[in-house]
């Protein structure tokens, strides 16, 4: 069974969790009565002595918010006309008012149009939950949602400024300093209020308690908040009468681009509100739904010439501090504000305009948020706090067009620093990577000290030139001198551009005139052809190392090359085997040859011959040929391969093949090696020792490489 107001009723909650509702229902109208009727004066105020103004004001904060509470009801939020929109109304407002005066609109006419501009405007917003565009609003920066609601906020203590502090125009005469001091009385009567009894809605009290003073002491010259009038209904806008042809002619630019600001920034606001229910106190909401139901209550609210209603996160956040999601906030939260509306045309003459003028400003004090006033944020996230103030002083000055603008710059800014200081995903320069080459123990030997004059950097992200100018500067400052090689791994960069492209060349030629090998890999086609056909490019990492440690080991002494062009058939197998035995293994083997692309045997073959390289390169891989799947290792002269198979008899469990050039191969079945090690018992153990050691070499190579990969 629902309540009036959607939610569970009150009577089947506990006394104590119904009182806690109950009381912060009413914590969160002691903050919207005096912050409503500011801004709803405000707003109104061009309509002054031809409108009951007051009533206009007092029925913007109920009538709106119970229609929003009874048919779009959340847990513990509230409902009220936001800040953001009740000042982007009062422009609308200004506008009307400032037609060419052969249009001469009546106060009626005015409501109409400003309810035709608002209602475009949540249409605007209504439009935005149907194209699902509230999920751009979590790639705003923090700074940008900041600096909206501290823009907020200053336009607020702005407006009060200006306003001389209710005294309706800001002069240096006592009248603006007798309105100043009650501003700044309930200013300091609310934080005294609020820090002696934290539960204790300050704000009204406040507005009340200096209200009572300045009637008790006597206390002239100041300006009321409105004048004596009867109970009055809010007036019905008159839509027939308006010259609507006209109006778009005079003012439809202006009047549609306050109503596409006010879709925007309200819209903003409430996405980013249901992002902190969300996560704050796990009220999930679908946002674009939300966003398209508001609109829809706030074109209603707006055609009846009120300034909509919306999720009010000021209210919500006191709210939920004192109750959590409780269904009770909402009904008594609308219920005062229906008892204030009905009886406000009794006490609201007695209530001084510098007393809301003090509610607007510490309203405003404490719409920015409260880590924009911290010293330990200024001083720990330096760019994100100045980046907030920026467009909170953009919002503040020129309004939320600027500020718009202004936030879109931040965003855009924040997020290329975000992507060059991230662009250099790793740089690994003590050798840490080698390749998947298969090589002898002499040549690991000679590798593994030497690897750490080769430096790798991988890269990652979309590539910019200011992000490609970035990178190059931390590649330089990262190279050490004993760096000789460099390799760019590109392969995790989806996409380049042109300026980007040309600061890696410029990267590549300032790095290659300071003695730098440099080879860049995994460019995409478009980005490959583009670079210099000097640059040395490969496909993949693997090579790009390959290539590396192929130019150190050329860097062997003569003796050492020499040695190593004198391989053997059987490699390093044969180390250890008596020359009896040397030969007849040699005599068990069949040559084999294979051209470039040519297959030697697919995942799944069930022959357990084992082969040995004797001149080229053979590639092992996951599927034929090499690019269709991922290249596990390469085979070159006098190293063996298929020694799994070999030995356990299971099927192979990769491909192999000549992938770029002609290659020889020496075969060695096992019932040919079988036959030989029954006759050479001896000489067989020292070849299976023998195949132990490399397949034990191979595995603490494949270790370090995963290693590497993983950290």
């Amino acid at each position: 069974m629902s309540s009036t107001f959607g939610a569970a009723p009150p009577g089947a909650l506990p006394d104590r969790q119904r009182g806690s509702g109950v009381l912060a229902g009413l914590s969160a109208a002691a903050i919207t009565v005096p912050h409503a009727l500011g801004l709803g004066l405000i707003a109104f105020a061009p309509l002054a002595g031809q409108l009951p103004v007051a009533a206009l004001a007092l029925w913007s904060a109920a009538l709106p918010s119970a229609v929003l509470a009874i048919f779009a009801p959340r847990a513990g939020v509230v409902h009220a006309p936001t800040t953001v929109v009740a000042l982007l109304f009062a422009s609308v407002v200004i506008t009307a008012m400032n037609m060419p005066p052969h249009l001469a609109l009546s106060p009626y006419q005015v409501l109409a149009v400003c309810g035709a501009t608002v209602g475009i405007g949540f249409g605007f917003q209504w439009l935005f939950g149907v194209l699902r565009l509230a999920s751009l609003a979590r790639f705003l920066p923090i700074s940008v949602t900041h600096g909206f609601a501290a823009g907020v906020g200053l336009s607020m203590i702005l407006s009060q400024v200006t306003g001389g502090f209710g005294a309706g125009s800001l002069g240096l005469d006592t009248g603006t300093l007798r309105h100043l001091l009650a501003a700044l009385a309930v200013v300091g009567l609310a934080y005294a209020l609020q820090k002696r009894w934290p539960r204790l809605p300050g704000m009204l009290p406040a507005v009340a308690g200096v209200a009572a003073f300045i009637a008790i002491t006597g206390l002239a010259g100041f300006r009321p908040a409105a004048t004596p009038e009867a109970f009055a209904w809010p007036p019905v806008p008159d839509w027939q009468s308006v010259p609507w042809l006209e109006v778009i002619q005079a003012k439809g630019f202006e009047l549609v681009s306050l109503a596409m600001l006010m879709a925007i920034v309200n819209s903003i606001d409430i996405l980013v509100f249901n992002q902190e229910l969300d996560l704050d106190h796990g009220l999930r909401s679908e946002p674009n739904a939300a966003l398209r139901r508001e609109s829809l209550l706030g074109v209603l609210c707006a055609v009846c010439g009120m300034i909509p209603a919306s999720t009010s996160p000021s209210r919500s956040r006191a709210a939920l501090a004192r109750a959590g999601p409780s269904p009770v906030v909402s009904p008594t939260h609308v219920a005062v504000l229906l008892v204030v509306a009905a009886t406000g045309s009794l006490w609201l003459p007695l209530v001084p305009m510098a007393c809301l003028s003090g509610a607007l400003l510490l309203a405003g004090l404490t719409q920015v948020p409260a880590v924009l006033w911290s010293k330990e944020y200024a001083n720990a996230a330096p760019a994100t706090w100045s980046q907030g103030w920026l467009v909170a002083m953009v919002f503040a000055v020129s309004g939320g067009v600027g500020a718009l603008v202004a936030g879109l710059v931040v965003a855009t800014f924040v997020l290329l620093r975000a992507s060059a200081n991230t662009a250099l995903r790793r740089s690994l320069l003590e050798g840490e990577l080698h390749s998947r080459r298969l090589r002898r123990a002499t040549a690991d030997a000679w590798l593994a000290p030497r690897m750490r004059m080769v430096a790798v950097f991988e890269l990652q992200g979309v590539m910019s030139f200011g992000v490609a100018a970035h990178l190059s500067e931390q590649v330089v400052s990262l190279l050490q001198p004993q760096h000789r090689w460099v390799i760019l791994d590109a392969s995790r960069v989806p996409a380049w551009d042109a300026t980007a492209l040309v600061r890696l060349n410029a990267l590549v030629r300032d790095l290659s005139n300071n003695g730098k090998d440099v080879v860049v890999c995994g460019l995409d086609r478009h980005a490959a052809r583009s670079v210099p056909a000097q640059v040395h490019q490969f496909a993949d990492l693997d090579r790009a190392l390959e290539r590396a440690e192929d130019a150190i080991l050329d860097e062997r002494p003569p003796e050492a090359r020499a040695a190593a062009a004198r391989q053997e058939v059987l490699g390093e197998l044969a180390e250890g085997l008596s020359a009896a035995g040397h030969d007849s293994l040699q005599e068990q083997l069949q040559a084999q040859s294979l051209q470039a692309g040519e297959q030697v045997f697919a995942a799944g073959d069930r022959a357990r011959d084992m082969l040995i390289v004797q001149s080229g390169h053979v590639t092992l891989c996951t599927a034929w040929p090499p690019g269709k799947g991922l290249r596990l290792a390469t085979v070159g002269r006098g190293m063996a391969f298929g020694e799994m198979a070999f030995l356990n008899g299971q099927p192979r469990s990769a491909c192999a093949g000549a992938e770029h050039e002609p290659t020889t191969l020496m075969r060695l079945s096992r019932e040919r090696f079988d036959q030989w090690a029954a006759e050479h018992p001896a000489d067989a153990l020292v070849f299976m020792s023998n195949l132990a050691q490399i397949g034990t070499r191979r595995l603490g190579a494949t270790t370090r490489q995963l290693r590497a990969v993983l950290e």
